[in-house]
């Protein structure tokens, strides 16, 4: 009896203290299924959220790219402009370098061509490719300065170079009045009947007739001399010159009796 008592004491213990744990662990099985429904809650929201963000992420790389790809565009369109230009200021240097070029040897052959002549005039010689308006001035300036040979021989190369240009005939006169100054009187007639027979209608014919008239007179060959003052009065009326040759040729017809005067 006592025995029976104490199983059932003890039955009865062991399925109370089952029960109780069962609510216990059922309590927190309920709970721990909360807060796993509460977690999934909150991770499906964090998916969405990340889903959004992904997409977003998606759209914004797609325009970038597209951006990109314009700007890219873009970029290629600057360059092909740009290497266009490069190359038309290349060609405007280019040109531009040319015509320097072009007017710098033009500019220094002047120059130089400038040089000569400065050079010659200081030098008072003339240049193998002197102008005839050089040689003349050159000319000139020896006669001027009383030498008379170089002078001489300055207007002979103007008249053998440029026998027709204007200042050929004068050339010939002053190598003429040359002459007369270095007492050279055969060369002086010379040159003074050369004025007369190739440039008649120089200014300076009738000079020349006159001053070959002067240079026979002081070889003594009255008779020549006579001749070229005749060829003034007939051929020359009007000039400058004929009262002095007038007088001249009285002078010379008055002589021609005087051996001492005249040799022929």
């Amino acid at each position: 009896m006592k025995l029976a008592i104490l199983c059932c004491l003890l039955t009865g213990c062991f399925w109370a203290t089952t029960k109780s744990e069962g609510e216990a662990l059922r309590k927190d099985v309920t709970s721990l299924q909360g807060r796993l429904d509460a977690k999934e809650k909150v991770l499906d929201g964090q998916i969405s959220q990340l889903k959004t963000v992904l997409d977003d992420s998606s759209k914004l790389l797609k325009r970038n790219s597209a951006d990109l790809g314009a700007d890219v565009d873009g970029l290629r369109g600057d360059v092909s402009k740009a290497t266009g230009l490069t190359t038309a200021i290349n060609n405007s240097f280019n040109d531009l370098k040319t015509a320097f070029d072009t007017y710098r040897k033009s500019t220094d052959a002047r120059m130089d061509a400038l040089e000569q002549r400065v050079s010659q005039m200081e030098s008072g010689k003339p240049s193998a490719n002197s102008s005839p308006d050089d040689l003349w001035k050159l000319g000139t300036q020896a006669f001027e300065t009383q030498r008379y040979n170089d002078a001489i021989d300055i207007y002979k190369r103007l008249v053998q170079t440029y026998p027709t240009h204007v200042r050929a005939p004068d050339a010939v006169y002053f190598k003429g009045q040359a002459f007369s100054n270095l007492k050279d009187w055969d060369h002086a007639i010379g040159a003074y009947r050369a004025v007369y027979q190739s440039y008649p209608e120089s200014p300076l014919a009738d000079d020349a007739l006159y001053f070959a008239a002067l240079a026979a007179q002081e070889l003594k060959n009255c008779t020549e001399g006579r001749t070229y003052l005749d060829l003034l009065r007939t051929k020359y009326p009007k000039s400058n010159v004929a009262k002095e040759g007038g007088a001249v040729d009285k002078a010379l017809k008055k002589d021609l009796s005087n051996k001492a005067k005249c040799a022929a």
